[in-house]
């Protein structure tokens, strides 16, 4: 899994107790299996611009 260049000031990935990775939000916590998942919420919850080409 690997975060748009765009978007890594506002993802990070963490491991769970698991070791199965998942992107955080920085502003919120919020975890995400998927980077459409992440920059759909990114778009939508927090405006950010950037995300918007990686939604579809």
């Amino acid at each position: 899994m690997e975060i748009p260049q765009e978007l890594k000031t506002h993802l990070q990935i963490e491991r769970d107790q698991w070791d199965v990775p998942h992107l955080v939000c920085i502003k919120c916590r919020k975890r995400f299996f998927s980077v459409r998942d992440a920059t759909l919420h990114l778009y939508h919850i927090h405006d950010v611009k950037a995300a918007q080409k990686f939604t579809s």
